[in-house]
Formats: structure tokens, sequence, C-alpha cells
């Protein structure tokens, strides 16, 4: 058995883990394990590439929602078959996690060796994004933002705080809810369309994002499907006042707000609209997103959807 770990080890953040996963592993005998730790942004693409194309029978992000999203992409970068693709499991050290949260996988080590020793594993959706301008495929293993999202993501590219992460992202969502210009959306889908002046749109694999906001309740791993969750033209006390709902995993019942299902949605805008994905800012509109039903195997437990 061959076990790839892609390590985000950003700022040595990991030196208390990473000795022990060793440790253990060795211990448990799980099989040939090589470890490989990215060096710059993107470089988790690369090396889930490399470890795909040179053969593994399970490659385990390391990280956070954002490392998972390169590993989700090297891997379909690879020059190798569907079939034989690699089984793929994430340890959760992130700055948000919020896939894990959906997906109910905790960072314990322990658990994730269980895990890769039983083979529990489920078959789960992925979405993909296609730019119409450039024609660039981008995938996404949790929720693809639109609007709002997509300028908080760019921020938190270039920003960091010694408050921590769940500070961070709350503090940019209200400088970008102070800042930010509605922009003019249209969105259209096989069963539906929506047109109007978006704060933020989820096109939900995935229920949280934004480090624990469930965005899209009814969203599940397994069902070939999004829920798309839109906010139209929503003031910020508005938002404010339903982010504790929000954090329960509560629908919004606002006029402003609207919640639809749909396996693909057509973005079209005059507006400059961004677009990120997994936290990882994309490209702007007009873009078309799918779902890609039962795209990779994922280590996780038997009885989450």
């Amino acid at each position: 058995m061959k076990i790839v770990f892609v390590v985000n080890n950003k700022n040595n953040r990991l030196s208390k883990v990473l000795p022990r996963l060793v440790q253990y592993c060795q211990e448990t005998n799980v099989g040939s394990v090589r470890f490989f730790s990215t060096q710059r942004k993107k470089h988790a693409v690369e090396l889930a590439q490399q470890a795909a194309e040179n053969g593994c029978d399970y490659m385990i992000a390391i990280g956070g929602d954002g490392t998972l999203n390169e590993v989700i992409n090297g891997l379909f970068q690879s020059n190798i078959p569907r079939k034989e693709y690699p089984v793929i499991g994430l340890l959760p050290h992130g700055s948000a996690n919020d896939f894990a949260r959906t997906a109910h996988i905790s960072n314990s080590i322990e658990e994730l060796i269980e895990l890769i020793q039983s083979n529990t594993t489920q078959k789960i959706d992925l979405g993909k994004i296609i730019l119409q301008k450039t024609q660039e495929i981008s995938y996404f293993i949790n929720i693809a933002g639109v609007g709002l999202g997509a300028e908080v993501a760019q921020n938190l590219e270039r920003t960091s705080s010694i408050l921590g992460p769940g500070f961070n992202y709350y503090k940019h969502i209200i400088k970008g809810f102070l800042k930010y210009a509605k922009k003019e959306l249209n969105c259209t889908s096989n069963t539906w369309q929506w047109k109007g002046k978006l704060l933020q749109m989820a096109v939900a694999n995935g229920r949280y994002f934004g480090n624990a906001i469930c965005i899209a309740p009814d969203a599940q791993l397994t069902d070939g499907r999004f829920q798309v969750a839109i906010f139209g033209d929503l003031s910020i006390w508005d938002y404010l006042k339903n982010l504790g709902n929000l954090k329960k995993g509560l629908k919004i019942d606002l006029q402003q707000v609207s919640y639809h299902n749909a396996n693909e949605v057509l973005l079209e805008s005059n507006d400059s609209c961004g677009i990120e994905a997994d936290g990882e800012y994309v490209g702007l509109a007009p873009a078309t997103i799918n779902i890609v039903p039962k795209a990779i195997s994922f280590l996780m437990p038997p009885d989450v959807q």
C-alpha cells in the first residue's frame, strides 16, 4: 500500500503534528509512506499531479480547504485514467476546515489511519468551473462562491491576523459589506433562472464556508446536484442579524434570499463579478459550473451524505 501525504506546513505550524503522524504510521505499519511539503502557492497542485502519475493508493491532504482544493486539481491535471485515481483523504489543519465539517472528518491521526486501514471510503461529487473567456477549468470539492466571497478570498490571500482565522474571515466579510458594490448577475439552470443585484451566491457541494457559516444546509456530497444559495440585494444589517442563524444551519427567510437545486448553472454578468472555489480565487464570470457525480473516492465515515 502506497500512501502520499501532501503537506501545507506554512510557518511550520505542523511542527508537533507531523512527527506524531510519522511515528504512528511506523507503529501501525500502515504501508509505504511519503511526505511532500509545499513551498509556495499552488505547489500542492504540482505535488499531487506528480504523485498521481508516479502511482499511489492514497493521497492525503494535510492542511485546509485550499490545500485539499489544490490536491484535487492536481489529480485532475494528471495523465492517468479516472479509474486509476488514488483514494483522496484529508487531515484538517487549515484556517477554516469547512469541508471537514460536512464530511465529519476530525484532525485525529488515529481516526485517519483507521479509515485507511479499513478502506472506509465514499464516492463523492465534485464541482467543475469553466471560465468562458479563457476556457480555463478548475474543480472544487466544497463550495464555489460568486460575488462578495470572491473578493473576501482575494483579500484573505493578501493578509493574516494574529487574532486567528475566525476573526480574519469575519473582519474581511464585514469590510467586504462596507466596500463591496453588488454586481448585476444572471444565473440560469435547466429548471430556474435568477437575475438581479447579487451580494453573494454559493454553488454548494458541501454545507459550510467562511469558517463554519452553514450557507447551504441541504447540500449533500453524494446526491449528484448542488444546492445554490443566493443572497441578492441584502443589507449589511440584515446579514448581521441572521449570521447566528446561518451558523446554526437555518435557512434565511427574507425576500432577497433564495435556495435552489441544480446540476449546472450558467453565470453571466456585465460587471466584474468574481468567482472563488474552496476559498481560492478563480476568475470572473461568465462561467459554467457543473456537478461531476461520484468523481472521486474519499476517506470518510460511511453515514455521511
